[in-house]
C-alpha cells in the first residue's frame, strides 16, 4: 500500500519559525516533524508520496536519499482536495492519506489500514468545536462538520484516512468553497458512511504552542533521544529529553523534562532549560533561563537572559497570530524566536512574545511586545564605543 502525506501548507501561524523553514521541518525531539510522520506511515505503506510546493527545498534536500519517498507538487494553494488530486496517477487502489501536521503512533496507522476503504481516524477532544467533528452511528461516520458551534460528538477528524483512487474522480467534480478552495471534507461527505478507527494518541501543529505539545508527544511515545554529546560535570538532566550530536551541556546546568537541545548547541553554566526546544547550533550562555519557549537555529542567547513563561496575574498567555490576539489556553508559555537572533546580556522576554529572524536585541532590553524589525542600536553603540 502507498501513503500520501500533505505537506504543502505554509504554516503562517507558526511564524517566525516558518519564515526560514517549512512547517514539516519544524524539529520535534531533534528530527523534522515530517520525518516522524513518514516513519509512522511506513507501518502500513511501502512507498510514501509527499505533496509539497516546489520551493520547499529544505524538505526535498532532507528526503532526497530516501528511496521509498516521492514528491508531487501543488503549485497553487487552493485547498486540501486539490492537494490530494496532485497524487492522481501516482497511487493505485487503496492508499493511506495523512495530513502533514499531525502525529500519531505506528500502531494507530496500522489499525486504520486494516479497515476497508473508505475509512477515517477519529480522536476524542475536549474542544471539538475547533476542529472537524465526526457524526458517528456505531462504528460508521455519517457526516463531518467543520468547526460547528454545537458539536454532535467530541470525536474530531484526526486527519488520517484510508481511501481508494476513485476519490480523484469525486474531487474533480467538486465546486470551490466560498474561500475559493476545494475541500477534502466535501468529497468525503459524498462517500458516506466511512469506517472509523478511534485512535489512542494524537498531536497536531496549528499554533506555536502546539509545537511544545507535539515535542512532548514524540518523547512520550519514542522515548529519550540522546546523541553523542559532551555532558559536563554538574549537568542535571530530567528524562525524557532529546540532546543532539556535538551538543555541549553544562557544567552545572539543569535540563528539565520534555526539552530538546539540537545538534551543536551549547548550554552554559547555571542555565535552566524547561520544556523548551533549542534548535541546532544555538548557544544559551551562563545564568540564563528558557521556559516553555522555542528558540530557532544559530541564535546566541547572551548571559543573564530570561525567557519568562508565567504571567504575574496567573492568567493564560496570549500570543499575536496573523494580526489577532489568540489565547493559548496555557498558563505557562514563553517566547517564539526565529533563526539567527542575537541577544545582548541581561535581556528579559515576557511571556508569549515573538522575535523575527536575524535581529539583534540590545543588552538589558525588556521585550514586552513582538519584535518584527531591528531595534535601535544607536545608544548602545555610543556606550560601547
Amino acid at each position: 500500500m502507498q501513503a500520501v502525506i500533505l505537506a504543502a501548507g505554509a504554516g503562517t501561524r507558526l511564524e517566525p519559525v516558518t519564515m526560514t523553514m517549512s512547517k514539516g521541518m519544524v524539529p520535534l525531539a531533534n528530527k523534522p516533524m515530517l520525518e516522524w510522520i513518514v516513519e509512522t506511515a511506513k507501518a502500513a505503506a511501502d512507498k510514501v508520496i509527499i505533496v509539497i510546493r516546489r520551493n520547499q527545498t529544505d524538505i526535498i534536500t532532507h528526503f532526497k536519499n530516501y528511496q521509498d519517498v516521492e514528491f508531487v507538487y501543488q503549485d497553487k494553494p487552493i485547498g486540501t482536495a486539490h492537494a490530494v488530486l496532485q497524487a492522481k496517477g501516482h497511487v493505485k487502489g487503496d492508499f493511506l492519506l495523512m495530513n502533514g501536521d499531525i502525529l500519531t503512533t505506528s500502531e494507530n496507522v496500522a489499525k486504520l489500514a486494516e479497515l476497508p476503504a473508505p475509512a477515517i481516524a477519529g480522536f476524542p477532544m475536549p474542544n471539538p468545536e475547533e476542529f472537524g467533528v465526526l457524526t458517528l452511528e456505531g462504528s460508521k461516520v455519517t457526516e463531518i462538520n467543520e468547526k460547528p458551534a454545537k458539536p454532535k460528538s467530541d470525536i474530531i477528524n484526526a486527519g488520517i484516512y484510508k481511501l481508494n483512487d476513485s476519490i480523484f474522480e469525486l474531487i474533480e467534480r467538486l465546486s470551490k468553497t466560498a474561500r475559493g478552495e476545494y475541500e477534502l471534507t466535501d468529497a468525503l461527505n459524498d462517500i458516506m458512511p466511512l469506517n472509523c478507527h478511534i485512535i489512542s494518541g494524537w498531536a497536531h501543529l496549528t499554533y506555536p504552542w502546539d509545537i511544545l505539545e507535539a515535542n512532548r508527544f514524540v518523547l512520550d511515545n519514542w522515548g529519550k533521544q540522546i546523541g553523542s554529546a559532551d555532558i559536563r560535570p554538574g549537568a542535571y538532566i530530567e528524562q525524557p529529553v532529546a540532546i543532539g550530536d556535538q551538543a555541549v551541556i553544562g557544567p552545572n546546568c539543569h535540563i528539565r523534562a520534555y526539552s530538546s537541545i539540537g545538534q551543536g548547541c551549547k548550554i552554559g553554566n547555571a542555565v535552566e532549560i524547561k520544556n523548551s526546544i533549542i534548535m541546532p547550533n544555538t548557544f544559551v550562555s551562563h545564568l540564563s533561563y528558557v521556559g516553555d519557549s522555542i528558540i530557532g537555529r544559530n541564535c546566541n542567547i547572551a548571559a543573564g537572559t530570561i525567557f519568562a513563561n508565567l504571567r504575574l496575574d496567573d492568567k493564560t498567555v496570549k500570543m499575536q497570530i496573523k494580526g489577532k490576539v489568540v489565547d493559548s489556553g496555557r498558563r505557562k508559555l514563553g517566547a517564539l524566536v526565529g533563526d539567527g537572533v542575537r541577544f545582548g546580556v541581561n535581556c528579559t522576554v515576557m511571556p508569549g512574545r515573538r522575535i523575527w529572524p536575524s535581529l539583534k536585541i540590545p543588552p538589558c532590553t525588556i521585550i514586552k511586545n513582538d519584535v518584527t524589525k531591528q531595534p535601535s542600536l544607536k545608544s548602545w553603540k555610543r556606550i560601547l564605543a
